[in-house]
């Protein structure tokens, strides 16, 4: 199956809201977070992750990465979005899209009330199964210091991500939540009438988890 689009925007950027606008503009299926644990392909990540920034193993190539893509049209999301200048040499064909927050601190607070706060509150020893994978990102993405390190890591990462872009030419769209189908629509080359006529999707598996910490916040604020 031929790689399409290349979402590689950091988490909390809305990826999961573009990857299901991208199927019902009929690109799909997409590689997101979620399809992890589906395909119980937490091994293979971590082992790109040792490769890239650990030097344990073979560098992740298209061969490698189609281990796990080659049934898709479209990515988004962590784990793959920790590889980009990788997975624009292994897929020269797809367009790409960073998606972004409007500000630098809005994706910095939703980062620290989800990934960060799970993570920090994680049991220890945990016993989930993407644990190897979630401890390696947050180690080699920020240090395993979100806070202090997190906004640097998200400049750098947005950095990248253009100078690849403008270095190799690609067929490119900075996307931020909100856009709505416009921009996606036109940079798709998606007729019209081919564009859905309900909302743009609002997806987010994180609804609840941010619910129960905004009320642990605002408890912590009574006490104070």
């Amino acid at each position: 199956m031929e790689m399409k689009v290349l979402i590689l925007g950091l988490p909390r950027t809305g990826t999961q809201s573009l990857a299901d606008a991208l199927e019902r503009l009929g690109i799909g299926p997409v590689y997101h977070m979620r399809e992890v644990g589906k395909n119980r392909h937490q091994a293979l990540w971590a082992e790109a992750l040792d490769a890239k920034f650990e030097g344990r193993g073979e560098p992740y190539n298209r061969e490698k990465f189609d281990q796990i893509l080659g049934n898709y049209e479209a990515l988004a999301d962590y784990p793959a979005a920790i590889f980009p200048a990788e997975l624009m040499a292994a897929y020269p064909e797809a367009s790409v899209i960073l998606s972004v927050r409007h500000t630098e601190d809005a994706w910095l607070r939703s980062m620290e009330d989800t990934l960060w706060h799970s993570h920090i509150h994680a049991p220890m020893p945990n016993p989930s199964p993407m644990a190897p994978l979630s401890t390696r990102y947050h180690r080699h993405c920020w240090g395993n210091d979100l806070p202090k390190h997190g906004a640097a890591a998200y400049r750098a990462h947005n950095a990248l991500v253009l100078s690849l872009v403008e270095e190799q030419g690609r067929k490119f769209l900075e996307y931020t939540p909100g856009d709505g189908w416009g921009p996606l629509r036109k940079f798709l080359g998606v007729r019209d009438e081919d564009v859905p006529t309900g909302p743009f999707p609002r997806s987010d598996d994180w609804v609840e988890y941010k619910k129960t910490v905004e009320a642990e916040r605002r408890e912590k604020e009574k006490g104070d």
